[in-house]
């Protein structure tokens, strides 16, 4: 009896795929399986997906400084050459770089824009003219135009004397819509005189910051 060879039977349903892809040089790529599966499922496509690799953005410190007041300035500036060789050390190995903006004449202004040069960032902060009323949601505004990640820590100088361009509230809000993804936020409290406020706390309190007194 002759038997004759046929193709076998197969179950219905999706056929696998076949990824052939070329290799050019080395690749040393990581493939991600279920992600590869997944995009089959939905578009039929044998596409190799491979995993993402970390972000090497830069870490930024920015700063916001309310020059409403000369008396303090000096003791800022010191306190944010602090913070730069506190982060410097804490993070040897990874780029730094700085910005800074200024609440001033009832607005808010652009001091720095992103350097890594530490020395000019200084020197910058360090021609700053005081006076005018404080408008701390003009500050917050352009912080957020300075393209903010979830590798930003800010650091606000103020006393929470907020007195044009809307309520100390409003500017908690502003910051809870646009800027709640930052990687850390500190309100520094820079009030002086007998008769002191707490407003600088209450923002801190406002926007879940941390609160330190200068």
């Amino acid at each position: 009896m002759n038997l004759k060879s046929g193709p076998k039977g197969r179950k219905r349903g999706l056929p696998m795929p076949v990824m052939s892809t070329p290799v050019i040089g080395n690749d040393h790529r990581t493939r991600d399986l279920l992600g590869t599966v997944k995009n089959y499922l939905l578009t039929g496509q044998p596409e190799i997906i491979y995993q993402r690799k970390a972000s090497k953005a830069a870490l930024s410190l920015l700063f916001l400084i309310d020059s409403s007041g000369s008396m303090i300035k000096d003791r800022q500036i010191a306190y944010i050459k602090g913070v730069i060789a506190q982060t410097i050390a804490q993070h040897q190995h990874k780029r730094l770089r700085y910005g800074a903006v200024a609440l001033t004449q009832g607005d808010a202004q652009l001091v720095s824009h992103y350097t890594t040069d530490t020395t000019s960032f200084i020197e910058s902060i360090a021609q700053l003219r005081s006076g005018g009323k404080t408008n701390l949601k003009a500050g917050l505004q352009l912080i957020q135009q300075m393209k903010t990640s979830d590798k930003t820590q800010l650091y606000i100088f103020t006393d929470g004397k907020i007195n044009t361009g809307g309520s100390l509230q409003e500017s908690a809000l502003y910051f809870k819509q646009h800027l709640r993804t930052l990687s850390a936020t500190t309100v520094v409290n820079i009030e002086s005189g007998f008769v002191k406020l707490g407003k600088a706390a209450e923002l801190a309190k406002g926007i879940g910051a941390t609160y330190l007194n200068l």
